[in-house]
């Protein structure tokens, strides 16, 4: 019995028909090969529609959820009856589950297990929510043990803002922030560590201090060498669309297109997929006016199609304040949870958050969700 795994795509729309609503985010759709009837004791089995059958043009499908497939199916007991079933069904999960394992150094994430929060620690004195707080070491490495105390699966180090109207600083400026309290929490820091920054002399430091992942702010054509650095450390890559301007042929066609140009590039440069983490880049500073980061939050799910880990960034930001009737960015909590909440929804991996406490509350109750098969 074999199992494929197809794109929506591929089906017609008005055979799907009544069931476009099963469509979520999490379902795969498996193609049958070759056609054949399940066995009548799949009847009973699939009472609680776990599994849909579905008939498009004399050919079968199946309507599964990943999640269903990764955590309900070892839990099936086999019979000589659903033997070849369920064997093809625990090929198709770990064929999907394989790109999901994220490396960074010695660091393997699991990211079928649950959505990882990326904690935001800023060594600055203008990062637009909590520039001047953590500048000195002392209070940047107390805030570092208490983010992971909080549960982050990641901690991200900034020596450089970005915000709108940022004062670029050396890449010596920003050494000195940022490697003294690298060196001082890597051996006490179970997760792995990421640095924010976009200049090969800070990437290249803070490597060799020990850090696990680099988050690439600007074009990866501006500075190839971010590559070939990352890749000899076997460490991993954020990858942030970034543009002038917020002019788009197709917004979500255009931006998926760079992503797809940036990890071949990153492949060539002797990366791989299970390595790369895309970010869609939210702020004008980034290239996205406010309608165009509300439909990015809408179509995240969109992305999921590259094959490679997904983050977002919502944390506090001026779409939100812009919604909320100017809401300050130090009130902005719920509706940054509230956006962590669709984002995991749609199966985004890592939320990028300054809260880690309420952002771990908030993706917990999420994957329950989407994990409850109890019909």
């Amino acid at each position: 019995m074999e199992l494929t795994p197809v794109s929506p795509n591929t089906l017609f729309a008005q055979e799907v028909g009544d069931l476009a609503s099963l469509l979520k985010p999490s379902i795969v759709i498996l193609q049958v090969k070759p056609v054949q009837e399940w066995p009548a004791v799949l009847a009973d089995f699939n009472r609680k529609h776990h599994i849909r059958q579905l008939q498009v043009a004399g050919q079968l499908f199946l309507l599964v959820d990943t999640f269903w497939l990764w955590d309900q199916l070892p839990t099936i007991t086999s019979t000589p009856a659903l033997a070849g079933y369920l064997t093809a069904l625990q090929q198709v999960a770990t064929s999907l589950k394989a790109p999901h394992q994220f490396q960074a150094r010695q660091f393997s994430l699991d990211l079928t297990a649950k959505t990882q929060v990326y904690g935001v620690l800023n060594i600055t004195d203008d990062s637009f929510y909590d520039g001047g707080r953590y500048l000195k070491p002392e209070k940047a490495i107390a805030r570092a043990q208490a983010m992971v105390a909080h549960g982050a699966d990641v901690i991200e180090l900034g020596g450089q803002s970005t915000r709108k109207g940022y004062q670029e600083i050396t890449p010596e400026a920003e050494i000195q922030r940022v490697v003294p309290v690298l060196k001082a929490i890597r051996a006490q820091t179970p997760v792995p560590i990421a640095v924010d920054t976009y200049k090969l002399p800070v990437v290249e430091a803070v490597l060799a201090a020990g850090a696990d992942m680099i988050n690439v702010v600007k074009p990866l054509t501006d500075e190839p060498g971010i590559l070939t650095a990352v890749a000899q450390a076997k460490a991993g890559l954020v990858i942030m669309h970034t543009q002038d301007g917020d002019q788009y042929t197709d917004l979500l066609g255009d931006i998926r297109q760079q992503f797809a140009t940036d990890i071949e590039q990153c492949l060539n440069a002797g990366l791989s997929k299970n390595q790369l983490v895309i970010d869609v880049g939210l702020g004008s500073v980034y290239g996205k006016n406010y309608e165009q980061e509300y439909t990015l939050l809408h179509e995240l799910d969109y992305f999921n199609q590259l094959g490679v880990a997904t983050l977002i960034a919502p944390s506090h930001k001026g779409f939100i304040g812009k919604l909320l009737d100017g809401l300050p960015t130090e009130q902005r909590l719920v509706p940054t949870m509230a956006i962590f909440a669709n984002s995991a929804a749609l199966n985004v991996n890592f939320m990028r958050a300054h809260d880690i406490e309420a952002a771990q509350q908030t993706v917990r109750i999420i994957d329950k969700i989407k994990r409850s098969f109890a019909y």
